[in-house]
């Protein structure tokens, strides 16, 4: 009997696996990400094999699906840009069809009942399982006695009674249960999502306000919302100034040809990037503003690349200047 997981990499779906393995079901797991959440770098990977003895089986990577669901999530937003429902859904359609790929019988999760407010609810997790054409065949093993039976439970592919009955956000018995199998070192909850985060949601927000109407952001602009501050200095410009020295590698490595890019000439300081449209109207403002981070009065002057070659002097902006645009 086979399974597929979906892994965070957090306690809970670690438990979900073992709490099946332990009944002899090969578990596939499948760690699902996007440019918002989820880990992409291969030492977590390895980590999880090191730590728990759990090798993820395939990385997913559904970023240019879930960029759709930022336009108008069937299920809505939460607090803030995060549509955690459909999130779930998609994942677990891919679920299902690596389920149907690899010869599995159904799909196991880390769900805990009454834990997410939004997503974890009892007729929201029956929502979910629905609409991912996975009704009886998706198996939340922490939480699987206060649910109905699976097919899997009725089946006899695993034992019920085996299972557990968590619900809320305490997590006292996933400790007892990490103890049991000798965990040491306890993965923290994987949230994580930057999409529940305020201030990077705001910068989404902006983003895609100033999109034409249907239009999706780039997967450059996604990552570009992670770096820096951000500045709107019209409808059609934007300015992205770097904190420190990796993030202005990082900004430059982002900078493309319809961008201005703005380089400290030989002095230390800020590099920032002037994108949309409208960037180049706005590249004298834009470099007044990029200057208020440097030391000194100025005049400073910055390399520009991109749409524009050359260079510009410029004195910086005062603080309060400054501080209008900021995207907060």
């Amino acid at each position: 009997m086979r399974a597929v997981a979906l892994i965070s990499g957090g306690l809970d779906s670690l438990l979900a696996v073992k709490l099946v393995e332990e009944q002899g079901v090969e578990v596939l797991p499948l760690h699902m990400v996007t440019s918002f959440t989820g880990k992409k770098d291969p030492g977590f990977l390895r980590d999880l094999e090191r730590l728990y003895g759990l090798r993820v089986h395939r990385v997913v990577d559904l970023t240019r699906e879930f960029l759709p669901l930022l336009l108008n999530p069937p299920h809505g937003f939460g607090k803030n840009m995060n549509p955690c429902i459909d999130c779930k859904i998609l994942f677990l359609r891919k679920a299902r069809e690596i389920m149907e790929e690899e010869g599995a019988s159904f799909v196991i999760t880390g769900e805990v009942l009454g834990q997410r407010p939004m997503s974890q609810r009892g007729p929201v997790l029956r929502l979910i399982e629905r609409e991912a054409g996975l009704e009886g065949l998706l198996l939340r093993p922490l939480s699987a006695r206060l649910l109905p039976p699976t097919i899997p439970e009725r089946e006899g592919w695993v034992d019920r009674d085996r299972l557990e009955a968590i619900q809320g956000r305490g997590r006292k018995r996933q400790m007892e249960l990490a103890r049991k199998y000798g965990w040491h070192r306890i993965p923290s909850p994987a949230g994580g999502c930057l999409l529940t985060d305020p201030g990077y949601s705001r910068r989404l927000k902006d983003l895609m306000d100033h999109l034409p109407p249907g239009e999706l952001p780039s997967l450059r602009d996604v990552r570009l919302l992670q770096l820096g501050r951000h500045f709107r200095l019209s409808p059609g410009a934007k300015m992205v100034v770097g904190r420190r020295e990796g993030e202005n590698a990082l900004i430059q490595s982002l900078a493309g040809e319809e961008n201005i890019l703005l380089v400290p000439k030989g002095f230390p300081g800020p590099t920032g990037l002037l994108v949309g449209p409208g960037a180049l109207e706005e590249l004298e403002r834009g470099g007044s503003l990029l200057a208020r981070y440097c030391k000194g009065s100025g005049p400073f002057t910055f390399l520009c690349g991109g749409r524009k070659v050359g260079e510009i002097q410029v004195h910086p902006l005062p603080p309060e200047e400054v501080d209008k645009w900021l995207i907060t």
